[in-house]
């Protein structure tokens, strides 16, 4: 039996029509205007609506066009006055399913009803989502009837942004938590669209345990860019940075190992980063003591071939990819980069981690640019007069913050092993 919600504001018309439906055996709902009709629309399932177009607060033409653009997909029968060409192609164009003008007789709404539910009933139906009372989450990224959402069950967000959005979601049958990270806004330029596709592509070559891995990554039926990731429980180094005002040397340097470790898995399979700062770290059980590390967002990365060239870029040459505060020098000024630019940016997140300041910061992005290329990293002591470091800690600093490429870390392998270097001796 089908349920149709039927909205008009029209009392005797609304009388009449419901109780023919009710005749012919169909379940029907009835709202007085459009928008009670909208909240019934949109907290309750129906195999048809029959939408009145004129009526007080919310017409009928903003009901459907507010249905259509949340992904709603029931077919929608519009009764209306409106007879010209114009309004038909208006009410078609924002997805009505078939019109019935008024006055009308009966028995012709009754008959295009049933073809209208004929032809519904004869394309495959929309899968239904995973979970109960998540629709408004699904709508957020007009996700309600698409196969993602009948394979995920959808739970939280995690976090949104400009361009995207992130899931915690489950896997039902591995009873697994995912994360997953999704394109928002349609009609995305295309750069970013395969720059998302790269930062899928990138991550699965990677096998590492402080990279965050990408299970599966696709495209909706509706067009939207989606990557299935490792969902990590715990907080950004950058969220204990401001919560708790620096990290205690030792962990931080122990959190920075194991980046280096997972920056270098990448830089020997020809994968570079560039865009490494504290919110693309996250510290799995924040709690424990070291906490594990887990690298973030490839988006910007680049491949190279063995020999060092450039064979993938999403940006033209001069172009600068990065955040200011953590950007190599190189960087700046848009020339080429190798490993030794997420070296200089690895030595950023290290002073940050240790002081609770970024080592260069200015009023606005163009300053602190501008500081990466003239200005000298400040003393830790001067910064923190507070705490004690470890004596080997500046020279360390001092030399992944160089200037000049050449006189850094010449791999993040040799970063790695000098701060081992400097942990094996607080545990001696």
């Amino acid at each position: 039996m089908s349920k149709i919600l039927l909205v008009d504001d029209d009392t005797a018309l609304r009388t009449t029509v419901k109780d023919w439906l009710v005749f012919e055996q169909y379940t029907v709902e009835e709202a007085a205007d459009g928008n009670q009709g909208w909240q019934l629309l949109s907290s309750g399932h129906y195999d048809l609506v029959v939408l009145d177009w004129d009526m007080p607060g919310m017409n009928g033409i903003e009901v459907l066009r507010k249905f259509r653009e949340t992904g709603g997909m029931t077919p929608v029968l519009m009764l209306t006055g409106h007879n010209t060409a114009k309004d038909k192609v208006l009410g078609l164009d924002l997805g009505a399913d078939d019109f019935v003008t008024k006055p009308f007789d009966i028995e012709e709404l009754s008959a295009r009803i049933r073809s209208t539910l004929r032809k519904q009933a004869a394309i495959p139906q929309a899968p239904k989502p995973l979970g109960t009372g998540n629709s408004d989450l699904l709508n957020r990224a007009n996700l309600l009837g698409t196969t993602l959402a009948s394979q995920y069950e959808f739970i939280s967000v995690l976090g949104e942004g400009g361009t995207g959005i992130v899931f915690k979601a489950k896997h039902p049958k591995l009873d697994k938590l995912v994360a997953i990270k999704m394109l928002l806004i349609p009609g995305l330029k295309e750069e970013i669209r395969l720059r998302f596709e790269q930062e899928a592509k990138l991550i699965s070559r990677l096998e590492h345990p402080n990279i965050a891995a990408v299970y599966d990554f696709g495209v909706t039926e509706r067009g939207q860019s989606f990557m299935i990731m490792e969902y990590i429980q715990g907080k950004s180094v950058d969220e204990v940075v401001y919560q708790e005002d620096y990290i205690p040397t030792f962990t931080a340097l122990d959190i920075a190992r194991q980046a280096a470790s997972a920056i270098s898995h990448a830089h020997n399979r020809g994968i570079l980063h560039r865009d490494l700062k504290p919110s693309n770290i996250m510290l799995k059980n924040a709690t424990d003591q070291p906490p594990i590390a887990k690298i973030l967002d490839f988006g910007c990365g680049k491949l190279k071939d063995m020999a060092g060239q450039e064979a993938v870029a999403l940006t033209r040459e001069g172009s600068v990819f990065g955040s200011p505060p953590y950007m190599s020098p190189e960087q700046v000024r848009g020339r080429p980069i190798d490993e030794r630019s997420d070296i200089y940016s690895v030595g950023c997140v290290i002073y940050e981690m240790v002081t609770g300041y970024a080592p260069f910061l200015g009023n606005n992005p163009a300053d602190t640019m501008f500081m990466h290329l003239e200005e000298e990293v400040k003393p830790l002591a001067f910064v923190r007069p507070d705490l004690q470091f470890p004596p080997e800690l500046e020279p360390l600093l001092l030399t992944a913050l160089a200037k000049s490429p050449s006189k850094r870390w010449q791999s993040m392998a040799d970063l790695q092993a000098a701060l081992e270097q400097i942990l094996s001796k607080s545990t001696a």
